[in-house]
C-alpha cells in the first residue's frame, strides 16, 4: 500500500522547480514523512525551528487580535522555507534553493496540505 504522506511529499519536491526538500512533522520537528531521505536530520532539524517559529507566531498574532498564521515563509541567500500549519498538531516544511520562486509554489503546497489534512 502506498505512503500517501511520503508520496504527497515526492510529487511536491520533484514537481515543484525548485524545491529542494519537503518535511511533514509534528509541531517539533518528529518526522511524519519526508522527501529526500538524504536529508533527513537537515529537514527534521529545520522542522523543530520553524514548529517553534510557527508557535510563537501564532500566539503572538492572535494576542494582537490579527487571527491565525496558516503560514510563515523566510527567505536567505541560499533558498527560502515556507511553513504551513496542518490541521491543529502539524506542519508541511518546504525547503527552496537560491533560484527558485516560492511564491508561485503556494498553490501547490496549500493543495498538498489539504491533501494532508484528508489523511491524519
Amino acid at each position: 500500500m502506498a505512503d500517501v504522506f511520503t508520496d504527497t511529499l515526492t510529487r511536491l519536491a520533484t514537481e515543484v522547480p525548485g524545491v529542494e526538500g519537503a518535511a511533514f512533522t509534528d509541531m517539533d520537528g518528529e518526522e511524519i514523512a519526508l522527501y529526500p531521505r538524504q536529508r533527513r536530520e537537515e529537514l527534521r532539524l529545520c522542522a523543530a525551528y520553524q514548529g517553534i517559529a510557527l508557535r510563537r507566531l501564532a500566539q503572538s498574532e492572535v494576542r494582537a487580535g490579527r487571527g491565525t498564521v496558516k503560514s510563515f515563509l523566510v527567505r536567505g541567500d541560499r533558498g527560502a522555507i515556507l511553513t504551513l500549519k496542518v490541521g491543529d498538531r502539524y506542519q508541511l516544511l518546504v525547503q527552496f534553493g537560491p533560484k527558485a520562486y516560492p511564491a508561485r509554489a503556494m498553490a501547490a503546497a496549500r493543495s498538498a496540505v489539504s491533501l494532508l489534512e484528508q489523511n491524519i
